[in-house]
């Protein structure tokens, strides 16, 4: 997967994205964190565990040697941004409303992420792998193209290419395992007005409103064909009696999409964050077996990680145990 790719062509580092595949999936199997680079962290799984988590938006490290992430330049004509920050003395062009930079925190969802891999393993017997940046958002967002995520920063960049290259092992070894599933942790405080928590499978909302969606357009499309033949329909897995938000539902919070609340409309204003870069990349969208599910959480949740924390968690250990068994 060849995550480094830009969007517009630029300098590019790949001889460090290479040497990085070359190290083994834990360089320190008997440490709980291991630190590959100073702005990655990660949390090593059981060899066993088929499961990863990661946590992209909650840095906190701001050097002042990267510059702050700032909204491109726009292409009326090709619809492409430019990333770099020179791109208006270079003819470029800030349309408002195109190539935002969105810069703010998830804060505590890595706290959301390290408890539910806690409670996972617990229950599963398989603790699972985790991988969090340290880097600011208005640093770096990993959950973005590299342009977009690092505006051509070359520190920022190789903390892009360690917090990917770092799930691509992890991946490469689940891979090798079966069907394996990948969590990716947020907040949001755009629309607090709902507080709910969101699952997204990289469906579009105005998809799950109109109640049309297919199971290639969706980040879990492995698990969708595997279920099929087993009589679980794609709406069921999805929203229904078989679904991840069925599980979070019964743990008592409000959640899109669930049976309860099936489409985003249901909710006020009805926004709905499907998943990002990380879900399409690293799912099962166009290839593989690896599915990825994208979480967000309200602030009033993140609040309270040791309360909620083990609540999602379960759910989450649940959902595994049924959907990817390993023994």
């Amino acid at each position: 997967k060849q995550w480094y790719q830009r969007r517009v062509r630029g300098p590019r580092t790949t001889m460090f994205v290479v040497l990085l595949l070359l190290l083994p999936v834990t360089a320190h199997t008997c440490a709980s964190r291991d630190n590959y680079f100073k702005y990655v962290d990660y949390y090593p799984g059981d060899p066993d565990s088929n499961v990863i988590l990661s946590a992209p938006h909650d840095g906190w490290i701001k050097l002042d040697t990267i510059p702050d992430r700032v909204q491109g330049c726009y292409d009326n004509v090709t619809e492409v941004c430019d990333w770099r920050h020179d791109c208006e003395s270079n003819g470029g062009v800030k349309v408002t409303g195109k190539c935002n930079a969105v810069t703010n925190s998830d804060a505590k969802s890595s706290d959301m992420a390290k408890q539910m891999r806690d409670t996972i393993g617990e229950i599963t017997g398989k603790v699972p792998h985790l991988v969090v940046s340290r880097l600011h958002r208005s640093k770096l967002d990993p959950n973005r193209f590299v342009d977009d995520a690092a505006q051509y920063d070359p520190t920022a960049e190789h903390a892009y290419h360690t917090f990917h290259g770092v799930i691509q092992r992890v991946h490469n070894k689940l891979s090798a395992m079966g069907p394996a599933v990948h969590f990716d942790i947020h907040g949001y405080l755009t629309h607090a007005a709902d507080n709910w928590t969101e699952i997204g499978y990289n469906i579009q909302p105005s998809r799950l409103n109109a109640d049309n969606f297919t199971a290639e357009e969706s980040s879990v499309r492995s698990l969708a064909e595997r279920v099929e033949p087993m009589g679980v329909s794609l709406d069921s897995l999805i929203r229904g009696q078989d679904s991840l938000g069925k599980l979070f539902e019964d743990e008592g919070f409000r959640v899109v999409p669930s049976p309860q609340y099936p489409r985003p409309s249901t909710g006020d204003p009805g926004k709905y964050f499907r998943g990002g870069f990380i879900t399409r990349q690293w799912g099962s969208l166009n290839s593989g077996h690896i599915d990825a599910i994208q979480i967000e959480f309200p602030m009033w949740i993140r609040d309270n990680v040791p309360l909620y924390g083990p609540k999602f968690g379960g759910a989450m250990a649940a959902w595994i145990q049924r959907y990817y068994p390993t023994d």
